[in-house]
C-alpha cells in the first residue's frame, strides 16, 4: 500500500489533544496589531488548522478580523502569512509585568 503524502502525514504526537481544558476563553482574550502570539493547533477543529510545522512558533499579529487572524511567521530568512483562527493561537507572555 502507498503512503499519503497529506497535510496532517507524520503528525500524531504534534497533533494529540492535550489534558489542558481550553474551553472558550480564547475567545475573551483581545488580540491587537503588533501583538506576539504562539501558534498552539487544537487539533478537534480542522478548519483554518495552520501547517504543522509552524506548530509552537512564535508570530507577530499583522491583521485582526472578526474570526480569524493574520500572523506574521519567519521560518527561515522567509515570512509566511498565517490566517487562522483565535483558537490555533495563544497570546505569548514576555514575563515583564506593568
Amino acid at each position: 500500500m502507498a503512503n499519503s503524502h497529506g497535510t496532517r502525514r507524520k503528525s500524531r504526537s504534534v497533533l494529540t489533544k492535550r489534558n489542558v481544558c481550553k474551553g472558550l476563553s480564547y475567545l475573551l482574550t483581545d488580540y491587537k496589531v503588533g501583538d506576539k502570539v504562539i501558534i498552539d493547533i487544537d487539533p478537534s477543529e480542522h478548519s483554518t488548522t495552520p501547517h504543522r510545522r509552524f506548530q509552537g512558533k512564535i508570530g507577530v499579529v499583522m491583521e485582526v478580523g472578526r474570526r480569524i487572524l493574520k500572523v506574521a511567521v519567519m521560518i527561515g530568512d522567509k515570512k509566511k502569512i498565517l490566517q487562522t483562527r483565535l483558537n490555533h493561537i495563544r497570546l505569548f507572555n514576555t514575563g515583564k509585568s506593568m
